[in-house]
């Protein structure tokens, strides 16, 4: 009587979702991080609606983004712990004049003290550089990028905090 159709539902307001929008299951990208991201630019023509990305498929490479991202976060943190090892190793059974004067036990000499510290920091500041360009690539790409920024935020302080503790045998190394 009120021009009104009993059986259409009044528009929801969840959040940023509003009326017909979640009539279709594919377009409910309920996380927040998704709301977050780079819109595509509108589609103007049919051809450009037709080549437009699935909302699936953008849905699924934004939960393989969130993985992608913490892999590269472990990932880098631990190559950086069994590289560093496995090259303390090397320079171990490389000896020197410390281990001989029963001085130093895995850095036996001046070179090794040299190299090891800028050959394991490398690491780090490859993650990090590493990070920084795939989080504007996913940007740019209307992917969810985020995660990225925070795996950014934290591989920083780790570098810092590996070449505050490793470049403090480099100093001594180069100051003698």
């Amino acid at each position: 009587m009120n021009g009104s159709d009993p059986d259409k539902k009044p528009p929801q307001r969840g959040g940023r979702r509003f009326g017909n929008f979640l009539e279709h299951p594919e377009n409910d990208l309920a996380d927040d991080a998704d709301f977050a991201n780079r819109r595509p630019p509108t589609p103007r023509t049919a051809e450009e609606l037709a080549s437009s990305t699935d909302p699936v498929l953008q849905a699924d490479r934004n939960r393989q983004s969130t993985r992608q991202a913490l892999t590269w976060l472990f990932g880098t943190i631990i190559l950086t712990v069994v590289v560093a090892y496995l090259l303390a190793w090397v320079a171990r059974l490389m000896g020197g004049p410390a281990c001989d004067a029963g001085e130093a036990v895995w850095l036996c000499s001046r070179s090794a003290q040299i190299w090891w510290p800028i050959a394991t920091s490398l690491i780090p500041a490859a993650g990090i550089i590493g990070c920084a360009i795939i989080m504007v690539r996913k940007l740019n790409s209307f992917t969810r990028w985020r995660p990225w920024m925070g795996v950014f935020w934290v591989l920083i302080p780790f570098a810092m905090m590996w070449m505050l503790q490793t470049w403090q045998i480099l100093v001594l190394a180069l100051s003698d």
